[in-house]
């Protein structure tokens, strides 16, 4: 007959010097009594119906096809009419489900399935399937909804799913293959050996599901021998070995981790792991088993080692729990919004507070940037500052690539700048012609050192020949209090007070209103913001630029500095529930506003009828302004043509599209003069700009603070105001 093999009953000791011993004792004693034999009925249940975790736990596991890949493919089969909708939760049918109809269907397929589908309406073989425990309301378990031979679909991905998708639902139907399970066991000595065997009677759904489902525990039917019999062993082996790391998990576990977990829906688990490849946090092989990458490595340690272990998934899970909780009815929105919040908030506040702690595990799997010379090449020694150590740092260029879209020499990877004594290194921006150290306008020798880190910044030249600049540390680490945040940090965004290169304003991206102008095409997006440039502070809109949105109001100069903070809030006269305008606050530069005003106020450009008026504030009006781009920043004494004064205009003004050459007043106290024809002053003017009707360059005079006509010095209802 056959031989049966038997393991020992302890399974393995740890201790070789023992197994020897009992091993010996065995062999001493020379054969084996029988004590024990056992027999019992075993069944091995059928599937329950498929939802989309599962079929893409079976379709990683018997076809090796990823879950993003195999959710494609199935969709493509339900929009052509051959499975039923693959994104659903649902493992039970409804009562009123015909299955008798559509298994009927089957029959007229040549081949394994119209086989099937006859033996399975036949001789009492059809049960109606088993229910699970899941049930969206929404949709069907998935089925095939179109009988047809596998071979006349063309894709060869979607023949294989909705094989699957059509043996999986006639297993459903079928019963559960039945067996008898055998178990043998002697004594040695002392020791106790056991055989497992298995016969099956009723293969059943089996069939269907050849070749991923198969029924195996051990060695077929056992021999059938009397309890106390005394058998002689053929031989007795001791096999040593060694304990092994748990192999790498494989994406049908993953699945089934996150289903359990709690981690994405059906629809978006593909879609999770998708992203964790293309994010290079890990990457999946052949055999769909996941190899972490060093990036995905230092990101597990570093959020491990932060208060709320973001690597588990307790917070995700709770938070799914809650919202479950809210579509089932159990509880209300207003329930778990706050507490969410709350704990979502601190878990924020502690992150932000040991996100050093990320910086050091990336640290410990990563080398220092641009400390591997054969990745890196220099471009020139000695180039700017070090803010840390006053020593020079190096400018370096990753070889190959093509980032820059410079196309001088120096043209190629991403640059940095490294300050080996710091062992420190700072990338530079992407895109420019050339980088140069910046210096001191008014000494050429001197370097041009930002005051918040004392690092030398950077000039980056563009393509047209404009530059901006940068500093090295606040470019890699924006300071929040001076406007940075997460997106890029050249010094015109940077709000010091005292740089000369800071061009940002506080509050500079909050929106002050919506803009009409983009309102009135159709494009809700447009919002205008608070701005400031070379050539002082102005609102514009948000989708501006050369051949778009052109929404400007320039603010006034006397302003040392215009901001939004907490201390503005909304004006009650301009705000609405549909609409909200932000006020304001104008920090003025003493001596350069009348002498009503405050040294600060907070107002609304919009409908502050008196500081439009005395600060000359012009609000464009659809279809009645054109962006006009002057050569000079600022206009002379007069001349010949325009007769202009003293009066100033910055580089972009705004003129009516009716205007008949009478000009624009000028601006100023006693009437400084106009700019002539298509200006701001009026045509005639003389040389030192005294306009003809004396006051504001051809208007008459007006009063600052009772608007009468006189001037604001010898008012007589000013000590009234």
């Amino acid at each position: 007959g056959r031989p049966i093999k038997l393991t020992w009953k302890r399974g393995r000791l740890y201790d070789r010097e023992m197994t020897m011993a009992l091993c010996d004792a065995c062999h001493e004693a020379g054969e084996a009594v029988v004590t024990s034999l056992t027999g019992r009925p075993k069944n091995k249940w059928r599937p329950i119906p498929l939802a989309t975790v599962e079929l893409q736990k079976r379709a990683s596991k018997y076809l090796r096809i990823g879950s993003e890949e195999l959710m494609q493919k199935a969709e493509e089969l339900y929009q052509q009419g051959f499975i039923s909708y693959p994104r659903t939760e649902t493992e039970k049918f409804r009562p009123e489900f015909n299955h008798h109809t559509l298994i009927q269907s089957f029959q007229a397929v040549v081949g394994e399935f119209g086989d099937y589908a006859n033996r399975l309406l036949s001789d009492n073989n059809f049960q109606n399937p088993r229910a699970g425990q899941n049930d969206d309301n929404a949709h069907p378990p998935i089925t095939p909804a179109k009988a047809v031979d596998p071979q006349t679909i063309a894709d060869p991905t979607q023949r294989k799913i909705y094989t699957l998708v059509v043996k999986h639902y006639l297993a459903c139907c079928s019963r559960d293959a039945v067996g008898r399970e055998t178990e043998l066991t002697l004594r040695i000595a002392s020791e106790e050996f056991v055989a497992k065997g298995l016969m099956i009677l009723e293969k059943n759904w089996l069939d269907i599901y050849q070749p991923w489902e198969k029924w195996y525990t051990g060695q077929g039917e056992l021999p059938r021998v009397l309890i106390g019999s005394r058998i002689v062993p053929t031989s007795l082996s001791v096999n040593a070995g060694k304990t092994s790391p748990p192999q790498l998990i494989s994406e049908v576990e993953l699945i089934a981790l996150m289903d359990r977990n709690g981690i994405g829906t059906d629809a978006t688990i593909a879609q999770h792991i998708t992203t964790i490849i293309e994010r290079k946090y890990a990457e999946k092989d052949g055999n769909q088993r996941f190899h972490p990458t060093k990036l995905g490595i230092a990101l597990v340690e570093g959020y491990n080692s932060m208060g709320y272990q973001l690597n588990k998934p307790d917070l995700r899970r709770e938070m799914e729990s809650e919202c479950n909780a809210v579509a089932a009815g159990r509880k209300t929105r207003d329930q778990i919004l706050g507490p969410v919040l709350s704990k979502m908030l601190e878990c924020f506040k502690i992150v932000n507070a040991e996100v050093h702690k990320l910086d050091e595990a990336v640290a410990r799997h990563f080398n220092k940037l641009g400390s591997d010379s054969s990745q890196y090449r220099v471009l020139q020694a000695n180039f700017t500052r070090c803010g840390s150590c006053n020593g020079m740092t190096v400018l370096k260029q990753r070889t190959g690539g093509g980032t820059n879209r410079g196309r001088g020499d120096d043209s190629g990877g991403n640059k940095l700048l490294q300050c080996a004594p710091c062992s420190k290194s700072f990338l530079m921006p992407r895109y420019h012609r050339e980088l140069r150290p910046g210096v001191d306008p008014n000494n050429q020798q001197e370097p041009l050192i930002c005051p918040i880190c004392q690092y030398q910044v950077v000039d980056c030249v563009k393509d047209d020949g404009g530059s901006y600049f940068v500093c090295p540390q606040c470019f890699s680490d924006p300071p929040e209090e001076h406007g940075g945040d997460s997106t890029d940090f050249p010094c015109t965004k940077c709000t010091h007070q005292t740089c000369s290169l800071a061009k940002g304003t506080r509050g500079g991206d909050v929106e002050i209103f919506s803009c009409p102008f983009c309102a009135s095409s159709g494009n809700s997006s447009g919002k205008v913001c608070l701005k400031r440039s070379q050539h002082g502070y102005r609102l514009s809109c948000s989708n501006g630029g050369p051949n778009s949105c052109q929404y400007t109001i320039w603010l006034p100069k006397g302003a040392r500095e215009i901001v939004i903070d907490d201390s503005t809030g909304n004006c009650n006269r301009c705000s609405n529930p549909n609409r909200v305008v932000r006020l304001l606050k104008f920090i003025w530069k003493p001596g350069s506003v009348p002498p009503h005003y405050d040294r600060e106020l907070c107002a609304c450009v919009l409908c502050d009828e008196q500081l439009k008026n005395d600060m000359d504030i012009r609000i464009p009006a659809l279809n009645q302004v054109n962006y006009r781009r002057t050569g000079n920043s600022a206009g002379g004494r007069g001349n010949q043509n325009s007769n202009a004064g003293r009066g100033h205009q910055g580089p972009n003004s705004w003129s009516s599209s009716n205007d008949n050459n009478s000009g624009r007043p000028g601006r100023g106290r006693g009437g400084r003069g106009g700019r002539g024809a298509n200006s701001w002053g009026a045509s005639s003017a003389d040389g030192r700009g005294r306009g003809s009707g004396g006051g504001r360059g051809g208007e008459s005079i007006q009063c600052y603070s009772c608007g009468g006509p006189h001037y604001a010095n010898v008012c007589p209802n000013r000590q009234q105001r």
